[in-house]
């Protein structure tokens, strides 16, 4: 077992929360026990690689956001990171349009094709 990840367990838990899923929603999107993705919130195990692409693509956030970088806390990247996020479309979202990505992308294939006609059937309504 890793040495904990107090930084890594905190990102996870901002973004999950940020995001309004529960443990058991994330850990149902990586087929995973609850048990197992609780411990990567207490920074007891870490999530391999693998699974931080998984976890980034939940959360919409870049992988490398996720990782326990010290270049991520150097002022020259952090600067070039708020530049390229606030040229990128996808963080003009509302927390609200981010949270429903989230939790669109955490659904089954099944659950997003039913989730799309949904969506179509409520555009339609307001033509």
């Amino acid at each position: 077992m890793s040495p904990k990840n107090d930084k890594v367990a905190e990102k996870l838990r901002h973004y999950r929360e940020a995001c309004v899923l529960s443990q058991k929603q994330v850990a149902d999107a990586l087929n995973i026990e609850r048990s197992t993705y609780t411990k990567y919130e207490t920074g007891d195990t870490e999530p391999n690689l693998r699974t931080i692409v998984r976890l980034a693509a939940i959360y919409n956030v870049p992988p490398a956001e996720l990782l326990p970088m010290d270049a991520a806390d150097d002022p020259a990247v952090q600067g070039l990171k708020d530049t390229a996020r606030n040229n990128s479309p996808i963080y003009q979202l509302s927390k609200d349009e981010r949270g429903l990505i989230a939790r669109y992308r955490a659904l089954d294939k099944a659950q997003k094709k039913q989730a799309r006609e949904l969506m179509g059937n409520l555009s339609k309504k307001d033509s």
